[in-house]
């Protein structure tokens, strides 16, 4: 079976570290960062230390210590630890370790330290904001230019700059139930998700998530689509779902300050039952990272209070949830949400506000004329200065 990446959580208020699991991790070869803990703020030189369990001390042939991808030490002994300078403390940086078994196979753990500055926010002097505009048939509405918008600002009136079709590259994490009661619905998951995928252009990228009770990374950030399609072969329908951890867990992989759109798309069919992660917490998690969150809720017996907070994740970030009773719709839905990706416009204007005091400023967009519109775009942004 292809090695999957299991996505845990130490805990709820700080950012989590992602654990390679594989058949060998379940017989008791594993790896673990203790220090520094993810979320942690580092300065200066900082121990990084990390311990390796195995049935027998032999196993263990090496433990590669790396930071951003710079290799830092091989270390072929205990204990497991080397020093590192980081610098000043306005930086985030990905701790990673890879213990490789005598046999072969390796096993490894990250954390993702964080900074005193707020990297995420958006430049406040200009804002961006990706907007749907459909009719009220749901088809999408084109051909719209500056003077067609109007945008406000915690009530106030902005000066729009430019309207143009979005053409950014994407980054898109594919977010796939495969808790035991998707069991029988499985095909067509894969089949809806793997032709979204090839809607995606060379410049885009991807990566995807399955969960159950656990989250699994089972293929990381890729350009190759056709990989990131079989990946979900390795889905196995068992256990609960845990939803809020699997977002929380996908917040953790596009963490790279890059100047693509960025969007989830989610396939479930339950509410959620396992999860330690909040949904408030999601909500401002998502609107730290400027996603744009698409849900497609599969079935009714299972929704219930899960409708309602895929419906709040895709309103605070300007997608749109989808409800569909029957699997076979499923190809459809992806294709609708294709559809609207290659159709936004990037809306800019220029902010009045002059007081960074990290608040969330609430935005609202309106089309001229447009009364029976329905207008889709993320709901606000904190306002701090860089």
């Amino acid at each position: 079976m292809k090695r999957r990446i299991l996505l845990l959580f130490a805990a709820i208020a700080a950012a989590s570290p992602l654990l390679a699991q594989d058949l060998n991790e379940r017989r008791g070869f594993r790896v673990k960062i203790t220090t520094p803990s993810s979320g942690a703020i580092v300065a200066g030189p900082t121990m990084i230390r990390a311990e390796v369990e195995s049935p027998r001390e032999g196993d263990i042939k090496s433990v590669r210590f790396l930071v951003n991808d710079k290799v830092l030490l091989i270390d072929t002994e205990a204990p497991y630890q080397v020093e590192y300078d980081f610098g000043h403390s306005d930086q985030q940086h990905v701790i990673r370790v890879i213990a490789e078994h005598v046999d072969g196979p390796k096993v490894s753990d990250f954390v993702i330290t964080r900074t005193l500055d707020l990297k995420y926010f958006v430049n406040v002097q200009r804002v961006i904001l990706n907007v749907s505009v459909r009719d009220g048939h749901r088809r999408v509405v084109t051909g719209l230019g500056a003077e067609d918008f109007a945008v406000s600002e915690d009530g106030k009136t902005q000066r729009i700059v430019q309207v143009s079709t979005e053409t950014r590259p994407i980054l898109v994490g594919m977010l796939v139930d495969s808790s035991g009661s998707m069991r029988d619905r499985m095909d067509e998951a894969r089949d809806g998700a793997c032709a979204f995928m090839d809607t995606l252009r060379e410049e885009d990228r991807a990566f995807v998530i399955d969960f159950d009770e656990r989250v699994y990374l089972i293929e990381e950030t890729t350009h190759d689509f056709e990989k990131a399609c079989k990946s979900l072969s390795t889905a196995e329908p068992v256990g609960g779902t845990a939803l809020y951890d699997a977002l929380h867990a996908a917040f953790r992989v596009i963490y790279e300050p890059k100047a693509e759109r960025r969007a989830f798309v989610i396939l479930s069919d339950g509410d959620d039952s396992e999860s330690r992660i909040t949904l408030d917490g999601l909500i401002e998690e998502a609107r730290l990272a400027d996603v744009t969150i698409y849900a497609i809720g599969l079935g009714s017996s299972g929704l219930s209070s899960g409708r309602s907070a895929l419906k709040r994740l895709a309103r605070e970030t300007g997608g749109r949830a989808f409800f569909i009773k029957k699997a076979e719709d499923l190809a459809s839905t992806y294709a609708i949400i294709a559809e609207e990706l290659r159709t936004l416009y990037q809306l800019v204007y220029a902010s009045d506000n002059e007081t960074f005091d990290g608040r969330f400023m609430k935005v609202r967009v309106k089309v001229e004329g447009g009364e029976k519109l329905d207008i889709q775009h993320r709901r606000g942004y904190f306002a701090t200065a860089r």
